[in-house]
């Protein structure tokens, strides 16, 4: 071989090598929701990465579960075969019981109340690292969701949950939560609830005003009832693996901008849930508040849940009393938030 073969297969070499390091990095995004506050601040985050990073990061977003039911998914992100993953925490008590413990009824006085809980760094040292030794690292917590209820019938008070079979949250707090309503709790993919409450397999779901807007649930369940018991706390995570192998620079946008639009989505939630209770009642829907007495009456039935509900489990009962403690000591600031 001659000298000008040589470098011509040597500076071929080079450049094969120059593209291979510059090859963009895909990550899939997936969520079970889709056009709600958790897809939009999705799409914000990529938009706010993407432009910090580069051309050689981009992030795929897949609502409605493109990606497969929410099981399949949280599987997905510890093997690696989906690299972001979103849902309620509540889901992946199978993983951790402690993830169960943000939906604890009666702790949090707004959406920047559970905001400034999980961002809080003593909750945030602990809770955020429930995922490292399972295969995932959580980048995200928004707590953008105030709990509401649908059903098929009109709300009269909360006599009205006994013997209801209601979609929620497969949790020992979801499941405590409604006991004291005289409800069971009937988990189910989200991309089933509608089938689910046309049929009669479930007679009402508890989510957020957006979700069941974005879905057309009025179409079949007319009532939404505002109990606003407790926040829905999507958690944001990603293969820990895949993550730990990306350059620092990326893995601190990842973070970083994970925060950020943590904080944007929490401010946008204060108008969100207003605005997606009038898209319910322009297209038909009742929206139904709980009267004063009402009111008391549910708080007195759920003081107790998140005593109850982690009575057998030490590492849960930690997690929830930290975080108890942390919502007391950040109230003040939540409540002058309106």
């Amino acid at each position: 071989m001659n000298r000008l073969m040589i470098s011509t297969v040597a500076a071929a070499a080079l450049l094969c090598g120059a593209e291979a390091n510059a090859q963009q990095v895909v990550a899939k995004y997936s969520t079970p929701t889709i056009n709600e506050i958790v897809h939009l601040g999705m799409k914000l985050y990529k938009v706010r990465v993407e432009d910090r990073v580069g051309n050689q990061f981009r992030i795929d977003i897949y609502p409605a579960s493109q990606l497969g039911a929410i099981p399949r998914v949280v599987e997905g992100v510890q093997l690696g075969t989906i690299e972001f993953a979103t849902l309620p925490p509540e889901f992946m008590v199978g993983l951790d019981s402690r993830f169960g413990v943000l939906s604890a009824p009666a702790l949090f006085e707004n959406v920047m109340h559970g905001y400034m809980t999980t961002h809080d760094p003593e909750f945030k040292k602990e809770y955020w690292a429930l995922g490292e030794a399972k295969g995932i690292h959580l980048f995200r917590i928004e707590c953008t969701v105030q709990a509401v209820v649908v059903m098929k019938k009109p709300f009269n008070g909360l006599d009205d949950f006994k013997a209801m079979k209601v979609r929620s949250f497969p949790s020992p707090m979801e499941r405590e939560t409604f006991k004291r309503l005289g409800a069971t709790v009937a988990p189910m993919p989200l991309d089933e609830m509608v089938t689910g409450l046309q049929q009669g397999v479930i007679d009402a779901a508890k989510s957020g005003s957006g979700v069941f807007t974005a879905f057309k649930v009025y179409t079949v369940a007319k009532t939404m009832v505002r109990l606003n018991d407790t926040l829905v706390c999507p958690v944001h995570f990603a293969n820990k693996t895949w993550f730990d192998k990306l350059p620092q620079a990326t893995r601190s946008a990842i973070d970083e901008e994970g925060l950020a639009v943590d904080l944007a989505n929490n401010w946008r939630a204060l108008v969100d849930d207003e605005f997606q209770g009038q898209v319910w009642k322009n297209n038909g829907g009742q929206e139904v508040l709980l009267t004063a007495e009402q009111r008391a009456d549910m708080e007195k039935r759920l003081a107790t849940v998140g005593e109850d509900a982690t009575a057998s489990d030490p590492n849960a009962r930690k997690m929830f009393e930290l975080m108890r403690r942390v919502a007391q000591r950040t109230k003040a600031a939540a409540v002058s938030v309106r």
